[in-house]
């Protein structure tokens, strides 16, 4: 890679990093000490200390944009929200299910039906506190579905695993949009 492509992809990854208020004056001083730097020396050693600038930026830029843009917080609620859907799960499981179902309540989709409408305030409390926080939850009820789905021992029917993948973040989604429609009515 040729010294100007690196110089060029190192401030094109700076700038997308940098926040948008600060950009420009960031971007002018790394310019303006790299022109210094050329000039007293190599131009390699210029170029490799851009490089670790650049690099050494890239944490804290990258938390500044996102701590700014407020991903943070809405990973946050989702993941209180995961864990409030997961503590509804194991309380209709062992508690619900399990007395009532013949085979200790696998594969039973009344689990499913009576984890539906407490996934649905769920998923309402969430957006509630952060917009953004159904889209997140619904993401990583998807994932944690397809990584127990591929990586399970135990045989499923195929109805189940449908059904896992549609009807919790059906439920976030549903939340998400009674919360959406509350907002725009009032």
């Amino acid at each position: 890679m040729t010294r100007q492509r690196a110089l060029h992809m190192a401030t094109w990854a700076f700038s997308w990093l940098a926040p948008p208020s600060q950009r420009e004056a960031l971007l002018g001083d790394l310019a303006e000490e790299y022109s210094h730097r050329a000039n007293t020396g190599s131009a390699s050693a210029a170029v490799r200390w851009y490089l670790q600038q650049v690099c050494a930026s890239a944490l804290p830029l990258l938390w500044v944009r996102v701590s700014q843009a407020g991903w943070l917080a809405t990973a946050g609620v989702a993941v209180l929200a995961y864990i409030a859907v997961g503590v509804i799960e194991f309380i209709v499981d062992r508690d619900i299910v399990a007395s009532y179902a013949s085979d200790g309540g696998s594969f039973n989709p009344l689990s499913m039906a009576i984890t539906f409408p407490p996934v649905v305030l769920i998923g309402y409390f969430a957006t509630r506190f952060r917009p953004n926080a159904a889209i997140v939850l619904a993401a990583m009820m998807l994932l944690s579905v397809t990584v127990m789905t591929v990586w399970a021992n135990e045989i499923m029917p195929l109805w189940y695993r449908v059904a896992y993948f549609l009807v919790g973040p059906s439920a976030v989604f549903l939340g998400s949009a009674f919360r959406s429609l509350r907002a725009h009515g009032s």
